[in-house]
């Protein structure tokens, strides 16, 4: 398949102007990178600025076999978004044309590497492997995906909690903490025991096939068990469906998606739960990729289903909280460096930008980091090796809250 015509018309109409680079200085008072790969490997040709002169090469048909050093640029990318959130207010000169949607050509462009062949990189097909197997991206038994405080809810209701993988089998402890608090709130919610990945790795890897193959079985099954509203920890199941389940099956999934931070906050309004225990902390909050930058649909407008403020006010209803804000943060925030497939293809790559947002953090005199994604929080402790603690919102709020 040839890249449509869309993705020729971007990487022509890309001027190289380098504002994909750095953060808007106006609203932040210095030029702040923005890009992990393009600061990590030091090349035009890691800035989506070079990477859109491969997209613009492959849809014109000039690149006729790969090189290692191709899959490596385009493939060492979080395809985190904030190329994109700089260049939406850009105006190419002569076109009317505004911003350049990097993320939606880079993921076209991995897709299209997988058609021609030349892609996805070993570990991913690993990775593809262990969900057609065990159905999740560890490759950890399937038996195994609800385990603890989640074995007791039921299998059907009209509120379903989907715990992911990540949840499921590396932060375990997130999925305790999201199923102390809604039994806390009485709300009467089921997980699924034949839930699957949601298909997010591979979709940042261009695998789709398989992908769509799981949005089916996982709407079918939610479906079966008569859920109405779905609940997510996991800020990239929350993404996928959202953002690309509509388009992977043509249709509207007429059930409700939520985001924890979300209900959290909704719940503490409510008075359905009341964090009530003391947590004397000073913290500063990381804004994962997946439920802020990916989540604004279209360039140049902002969508309220960018959560950006939420998890800020569920963090201020903590008593003895206090919240500092990095430099970089919303849609300017510096990505944990874990998507994309990079945790699993460039470990020290993602580690590194870990690093630099662990950095970050300390600048602000916080004693701990608090994000609302378990890709993140895994990514994040990684990087701060020890030197500052790392928290996903879940577990300050099933702390505080009564019993």
């Amino acid at each position: 398949m040839v890249l449509e015509k869309r993705y020729l018309k971007w990487g022509n109409l890309c001027g190289k102007c380098n504002t994909c680079h750095q953060v808007d200085y106006h609203k932040i008072g210095e030029p702040l990178p923005i890009c992990p790969s393009g600061s990590r490997f030091g090349y035009e040709a890691y800035f989506s600025s070079g990477k859109m002169e491969i997209v613009r090469a492959l849809a014109a048909g000039e690149i006729e076999e790969p090189s290692e050093r191709l899959l490596h640029i385009i493939y060492a990318c979080t395809v985190c978004g904030g190329c994109t959130m700089q260049c939406k207010g850009v105006t190419t000169p002569g076109t009317p044309e505004k911003g350049i949607d990097s993320v939606d050509a880079f993921e076209r462009v991995r897709r299209e590497m997988v058609e021609l062949g030349w892609g996805p990189l070993p570990i991913h097909k690993t990775i593809a492997e262990n969900i057609e197997s065990e159905n999740n991206a560890y490759g950890g038994p399937k038996s195994e995906r609800v385990t603890g405080l989640a074995k007791d809810l039921p299998e059907k209701g009209k509120i379903v909690y989907f715990i992911g993988c990540t949840s499921a089998y590396r932060r375990t402890e997130l999925t305790e903490a999201t199923v102390k608090i809604l039994k806390a709130s009485g709300l009467d919610v089921a997980v699924m025991r034949d839930e699957k990945c949601c298909g997010s790795p591979l979709l940042r890897t261009g695998q789709v096939p398989q992908a769509v193959e799981l949005a089916a079985h996982n709407l079918n099954a939610l479906k079966a068990a008569g859920a109405e509203k779905v609940v997510f920890s996991c800020a990239g199941c929350y993404r996928t469906f959202m953002q690309d389940y509509p388009k992977l099956i043509g249709e509207d999934l007429n059930v409700e998606l939520v985001h924890i931070s979300d209900l959290i906050l909704d719940l503490i309004k409510d008075g359905k739960i009341k964090p009530t225990k003391e947590i004397k902390k000073l913290v500063t909050y990381h804004d994962p990729c997946h439920i802020g930058r990916h989540l604004c649909e279209g360039l140049l407008d902002k969508n309220p289903q960018c959560i950006y403020e939420q998890p800020r006010e569920v963090i201020k209803s903590i008593p003895g909280l206090e919240l500092v804000e990095m430099k970089r943060n919303r849609e300017n925030a510096w990505c944990c460096g874990s998507g994309g497939g990079v945790k699993s293809a460039f470990p020290e790559f993602a580690v590194w930008t870990a690093k630099e947002r662990i950095d970050e953090a300390k600048e602000t005199g916080a004693e701990a980091l608090v994000t609302s994604c378990p890709f993140c929080v895994t990514n994040l402790r990684d990087g701060a090796e020890g030197e500052m603690d790392v928290y996903d919102i879940v577990e300050l709020i099933a702390e505080s809250i009564e019993e």
